[in-house]
């Protein structure tokens, strides 16, 4: 029988912490080389471009993904939403999904749509007309005649609607519907216009932006209705049900609303950007700036607002697109050395076109895709998961 000494013992005993001061150095610097690349990364925008396009494969060229063909001659409206690019011609809808395969044909009767999208639903309008759809997945939802001339429609992402309406006895309607398709209530606005609604994310508030020309000033206001409360009586008055109005500044005029999460209410301007929530408003963006020149600004995004800004920097124009988390102010930057044409936003990212060029950032400043194309752009549509890019002839599409 082997007898195992005292220093053989040691010896393994040596030979196991070697190995584990060889396993802990090589994690070390494996850990260390990572930091000092994400460093690299953030710090340097050349070596940055270089990573997104050959480690990262964030560049995508024109021609090499799936396409849908067009043909020129037609009038064509097209949307992207839940999980499909949508084409509207002709009284028809029809869907595609990523690869470009057509997935669902649907009648609707609509020549001059009016459009708002939101998760899996679509809903489609005849503007200044009577005619609306709700559209989720491949199937239609409901449709409506509705009673005047819809102006301004908007849907959650649990399929409420609201719509405003002119053309009746009062200078708006303001019309609730369920996802059903089932009206709510209606608010009747006999002395003022309204200009924008939007229904919160868990259905309980209807928030409006009227504007009264009565007088010799213009005064805008802002009223959120408890939905809840207006089921609770049968009086077409809906003014105990309001629970909050806003009265806004003589030199801003309210342009659009939405709502985001914690029912908080973005209300832009036409000079800034707000956050309203528990009756108290607060400025997010200003929409001045002396210093530079503001060329874009949205709040149709996840928990965020933007504005783009261009100046010139020696020969160039550079653009700074600015995202403003609406709950703790918190800013990320994306900076291109470009002038932005069109911005199309949805969820947490924007499409940015530069012409023959898109540039498709999330909301935390970074670049999730580059698409590269030699013709002109002439329009985008998003979804969650992939955009289309609009030529005349075809329709190109990018998974994000």
């Amino acid at each position: 029988m082997k007898i195992i000494g005292i220093d053989d013992k040691e010896e393994k005993i040596k030979e196991k912490n070697r190995k584990k001061i060889l396993i802990t150095t090589f994690i070390c610097i494996i850990i260390l080389i990572f930091l000092v690349t994400i460093c690299v990364y953030i710090a340097n925008k050349p070596f940055r471009e270089f990573i997104d396009k050959y480690v990262l494969m964030k560049n995508v060229v024109e021609n090499n993904v799936a396409s849908i063909p067009l043909e020129e001659s037609e009038n064509y409206a097209v949307y992207a939403y839940d999980k499909y690019i949508s084409i509207l011609k002709q009284n028809t809808l029809i869907g595609y999904n990523n690869s470009g395969k057509k997935e669902y044909e649907l009648t609707v009767e609509i020549t001059n749509p009016m459009v708002d999208i939101n998760n899996r639903f679509l809903l489609i309008a005849e503007k200044e007309k009577q005619k609306i759809y709700l559209i989720s997945g491949n199937s239609i939802i409901w449709e409506k005649e509705l009673e005047g001339n819809i102006s301004r429609v908007s849907v959650n992402k649990n399929g409420y609607v609201s719509v405003i309406l002119t053309g009746t006895t009062h200078k708006s309607v303001i019309q609730v519907l369920d996802a059903n398709g089932n009206t709510l209530f209606k608010t009747y606005l006999a002395s003022s216009i309204a200009m924008d609604s939007d229904i919160s994310y868990d259905n309980k508030y209807l928030s409006f932006a009227e504007i009264s020309t009565n007088g010799t000033m213009v005064q805008s206001m802002i009223k959120t209705i408890s939905i809840p409360k207006t089921q609770e009586t049968a009086s077409e008055s809906i003014s105990d049900s309001i629970i909050s109005t806003i009265t806004c500044p003589s030199n801003s005029t309210v342009l659009n609303l939405k709502y985001q999460d914690n029912n908080k209410l973005i209300c832009m301007y036409d000079n800034k950007i707000t956050s309203i929530q528990n009756e108290k408003e607060e400025e997010i963006l200003s929409l001045e700036q002396a210093e530079q020149k503001i060329v874009f600004a949205d709040m149709e995004l996840s928990n965020f607002a933007f504005r783009i800004l261009e100046k010139n920097v020696l020969l160039n124009t550079q653009s700074s697109v600015e995202f403003v988390n609406t709950t703790n102010k918190k800013t990320n930057i994306y900076t291109i050395d470009s002038v932005v044409k069109e911005v199309y936003t949805y969820d947490n990212c924007i499409a940015l076109n530069l012409g023959s060029e898109v540039h498709f950032v999330g909301t935390n400043g970074w670049l999730n895709k580059k698409y590269i194309s030699s013709h002109e752009i002439r329009k985008i549509v998003m979804n969650a998961n992939f955009a289309g890019i609009i030529y005349r002839d075809r329709i190109e599409i990018i998974d994000l």
